[in-house]
């Protein structure tokens, strides 16, 4: 992960827009410069083991129109929208 400090209220941001279905990863990079990897380890080290895991499956059965991914799906953006 960078070096960059993320405060309580970043993390709690990112973890929210992690678990948007409209927010797609390159969203987080943009606003806060964190890779997929980077947003999968602050989701493990800031949740539950059993809500990291159903975070993740949630993601992986994701594809194509409704993905996380912004070249994958039709109905993102680059804004926030929760």
């Amino acid at each position: 992960m960078r070096k960059t400090i993320l405060t309580d209220i970043d993390i709690e941001q990112i973890i929210l827009m992690a678990w948007g279905d409209t927010i797609p990863f390159e969203t987080i990079k943009i606003e806060y410069g964190l890779t997929e990897t980077e947003v999968r380890k602050i989701m493990r080290a800031n949740q539950t083991e059993k809500t990291y895991i159903r975070w993740r499956n949630r993601v992986e059965e994701r594809s194509g129109t409704s993905s996380k991914h912004a070249g994958l799906s039709k109905k993102t953006s680059t804004r926030q929208k929760y």
